[in-house]
């Protein structure tokens, strides 16, 4: 009976005093892209594939301020955690109007601006901005024909919300 008692207190305990672990796209604290300037988690895109299977993903994404924004993608695993990249280290600063594209890979016919220099066979990613006016699309896509041979539009999901057909 006692060593009964005694394992369900280990049992609370180890509940109670667990720390804390970062899930990944939905509570890893966020990057300061730019010093002085808030960073916001815009969007949220599932199935990223960073060089499994050949493919690549690619997020294209389009100023709609009429102020210079930075802009950021972080990668996650497929286990969560932190995040696979330095998004601050990755992060290209976009002119009103101006378009970018961030590869997790380069591409023979896509002119990426910033490679994110990860590899995993699936994961999650975050886009990241200075400004809430811009707007994205992400994609996977064969990168080694041109135009790619492979190619697929992924769903974007406001911040960590999605909602059902």
């Amino acid at each position: 009976m006692k060593c009964s008692r005694f394992l369900a207190g280990l049992l609370v305990a180890g509940h109670f005093g667990a720390a804390t672990v970062s899930a990944g796209i939905a509570d890893t604290p966020l990057p300061i892209l730019m010093a002085g300037e808030t960073t916001f988690h815009l969007y949220s895109v599932p199935s990223v594939i960073a060089g499994g299977g050949g493919l690549h993903t690619y997020f294209g994404c389009t100023s709609t301020d009429t102020a210079t924004m930075q802009v950021g993608v972080e990668l996650f695993g497929s286990v969560g955690g932190a995040p696979a990249n330095d998004a601050v280290a990755s992060s290209l600063s976009v002119a009103p109007g101006a378009t970018v594209i961030f590869g997790t890979g380069a591409a023979f016919a896509i002119s990426v601006n910033s490679t994110l220099g990860t590899s995993f066979s699936k994961g999650s990613a975050r886009i990241l901005a200075t400004s809430k006016k811009l707007a994205c699309t992400a994609f996977l896509a064969d990168p080694t024909t041109g135009p790619p041979a492979t190619m697929v539009y992924l769903t974007i999901i406001k911040k960590t919300k999605q909602k059902g057909l």
